[in-house]
């Protein structure tokens, strides 16, 4: 599922990154610029099934993903993003995998593990993770940036624990250190569009803009969005006529493309 060098090419530019030498220092470097310019929204999901019959036609692959990423600024929720990433990652000389875990259910989560010097470390652009954290099977490991302590702690028979500090919830997922195989993950990709997928009910958008993480998510009425630094929280009102608009200039993306899947959702 490789991308097109031309692309790859745009994309870096995208992101504000050059080619380098696989390591860690350049996978935080992709990781910080991916989540301020790639969001996690249901936006492009939501129009997707509701312009697209059967469901199997549905999915977004990288190349799709991508492309649209650089004409109308979305992305899209775990399933799709963190595989448009990790095809960038292989793109670019890092070896690893994909794997899907448990939140509040199994199996609805996903992440990359990229392995650098036969050290295996998580990266998951999509929560975000804002760091690529290193994975040891028999102790905790913890790293620190400028929105949580993120510690991964064992819980055997290749589960971790993945934890965040500054946050009411503190466990975030668990990891399922399982490589699945391409061929079953777009299986997993395509079943996320059915009546028992993710976010089809709501729209949602998630994104780094100006070092807070913004939200917006349709189900808390009345309307807002919401920014979070380490220490404080914030919290912009918005109105119902404006919404588009309103959610397109916080997180840069196509206003038509929100307005859409607003009146799918019938909210405007």
């Amino acid at each position: 599922m490789a991308l097109p060098t031309e692309l790859t090419d745009q994309i870096l530019s995208y992101l504000g990154c050059g080619r380098e030498k696989p390591s860690v220092r350049y996978l935080n470097r992709l990781i910080r610029a991916y989540i301020r310019r790639v969001p996690w929204e249901s936006v492009t999901r939501i129009i997707k099934r509701h312009t697209t019959p059967a469901t199997e036609l549905c999915p977004r692959l990288p190349e799709e993903f991508w492309q649209e990423a650089l004409q109308y600024g979305t992305g899209g929720t775990c399933f799709e993003n963190n595989l448009a990433f990790f095809t960038l990652m292989n793109d670019l000389g890092f070896d690893g995998y994909l794997t899907i875990n448990d939140m509040e259910k199994p199996a609805c989560h996903t992440a990359s593990v990229i392995t650098l010097n036969r050290q295996k470390y998580l990266a998951d652009v999509t929560i975000p993770i804002h760091c690529a954290l290193p994975i040891h099977a028999n102790q905790p490991t913890r790293r620190s940036n400028e929105f949580h302590q993120y510690t991964i702690r064992p819980e055997g028979s290749s589960r971790y624990a993945i934890e965040r500090s500054h946050h009411p919830k503190r466990r975030i997922f668990t990891l399922v250190d399982v490589p699945i195989p391409l061929e079953d993950y777009r299986r997993a990709v395509q079943n996320d569009y059915e009546e028992t997928g993710y976010f089809l009910d709501q729209v949602t958008i998630v994104k780094v803009v100006a070092d807070r993480l913004w939200c917006f998510s349709s189900m808390d009425i009345p309307f807002k969005v919401e920014g979070f630094d380490k220490t404080s929280r914030q919290e912009v009102m918005v109105e119902t006529h404006a919404l588009a608009k309103s959610l397109s200039e916080c997180f840069g993306m196509d206003e038509d493309k929100i307005a859409l899947s607003l009146s799918y959702k019938q909210i405007i």
